[in-house]
């Protein structure tokens, strides 16, 4: 394709990316629905583009949307509101995780013929929820803070899973063994060690920002979670929950306050983020997020039809098993919008994407198999996800919502 064409098509995306962000604030129709169509166009359509167009840029650009979109979404989280739905964000997690994995796997066992450790590989991957996708939509759905926040971390932590059952389920396959103590003892760790060194960077950041003028300018905070997050993945552990953290730090400053003061005499509101800082994040944000899901619709796959029958029926019985997963998880004084909303917020996105070809880079027998289901589910969920948005939001439809959830608040 030609330079001048390509770069002409681009900023016709970026200002198309506005128009539907604009629509979707005021109609509530997800911009990520036309993105992800466009995708489907210009990609297995069309074929004018393929992911293979992008060879190696094309994961280190999904990595980065992850990284950055998960650090602009701990900004804007209060620890006290993490704290005050520990118990709604942990249970919600655990439920529909397990839920998921049960479910994926018993489908993909009865109706493909598959073996068991392949159908809970593909369990694992799609038992998540996508933060590049839930974070993004959840602030301009009108839900409380404290929903917002359960969505949010529910997001983080079922990546954070999916990543590392997956990569004990491989070791598993290798080593032809399998330990319930090792994994634990994996998982734990991963989440430990992510949390100490992004509260532990972030303090640092702020620390170090004060006090040389290089780091005061824009472009360094990007540059050092970057760092941060490859740190954290070279020695095995969770970089996308280091990131997260290290965003929930640099946003609530004013907690830390009393590690500052003693020590360092400063004053908190001279380190804090600026609010030119923020909005340039919201806007990298913004870009990152209106070429991923144009990605993620180019590398969609409609090479084998039965594939795709079996990653709608998966995805369709994910989203009933969200209900009760809700109802079980959310106390009573939620608001009826709120459950509704969460009930219907499982999109699969960006590690969804990312984990499905880990086992064919394995060289595992069903890898291609899981990677053409997995991206049937993450289309069909984000799909259903935008439609079942419009239909609680704009049509009769969401008289069964609210029957659904007629003991939740009704504002």
């Amino acid at each position: 394709m030609d330079i001048a064409v390509l770069v002409f098509f681009i900023g016709i995306l970026i200002i198309l990316g506005h128009v539907l962000s604009e629509v979707f604030t005021r109609t509530k129709v997800p911009d990520l629905l036309f993105l992800l169509i466009i995708g489907l166009i210009l990609g297995p359509v069309l074929g004018l583009v393929t992911p293979e167009m992008f060879g190696i840029l094309g994961p280190i650009f999904s990595t980065i949307s992850l990284i950055v979109i998960l650090f602009e979404g701990g900004l804007n989280l209060r620890i006290e509101a993490i704290r005050s739905t520990f118990r709604e964000c942990f249970s919600l997690t655990l439920v529909n995780f397990c839920g998921a994995i049960c479910v994926t796997t018993l489908v993909v066992l009865v109706l493909s013929g598959y073996d068991p450790l392949t159908a809970f590989m593909l369990a694992i991957i799609v038992a998540g929820t996508s933060p590049s996708v839930v974070i993004p939509l959840i602030r301009q759905l009108g839900l409380t803070e404290k929903s917002q926040t359960i969505l949010s971390i529910e997001s983080a932590l079922t990546d954070v899973l999916s990543i590392v059952l997956l990569l004990i389920a491989l070791q598993a396959y290798q080593l032809h063994k399998f330990s319930f103590v090792e994994a634990g003892e994996t998982l734990v760790g991963s989440f430990v060690i992510a949390i100490i060194v992004g509260i532990a960077g972030g303090i640092a950041w702020s620390v170090i920002r004060k006090r040389v003028e290089f780091f005061n300018k824009i472009f360094a905070i990007p540059a050092f979670i970057f760092i941060l997050y490859g740190f954290i993945e070279m020695i095995g552990f969770s970089g996308a929950v280091a990131a997260l953290v290290f965003g929930i730090t640099l946003g609530n400053l004013t907690y830390f306050r009393g590690i500052f003061a003693p020590v360092y005499d400063l004053d908190v509101k001279q380190i804090e983020l600026t609010e030119t800082e923020k909005a340039f994040f919201g806007e990298i944000v913004f870009l990152l997020r209106t070429f991923f899901f144009i990605y993620i619709g180019l590398s969609i796959q409609f090479d084998h039809k039965n594939i795709f029958v079996l990653g709608l029926l998966v995805t369709l019985l994910l989203y009933s098993i969200r209900i009760p997963a809700v109802l079980f998880s959310i106390p009573r004084s939620t608001p009826v919008w709120d459950a509704s909303v969460m009930a219907v917020m499982i999109p699969k996105g960006l590690a969804t994407a990312v984990l499905a070809s880990m086992p064919l880079q394995q060289a595992y027998p069903e890898g291609m198999f899981i990677q053409e289901a997995t991206y049937a589910i993450v289309l069909f969920s984000i799909v259903i996800n935008s439609l079942l948005i419009i239909l609680i939001d704009k049509t009769a439809f969401a008289r069964i919502y609210r029957r659904v959830f007629s003991r939740f608040s009704p504002s």
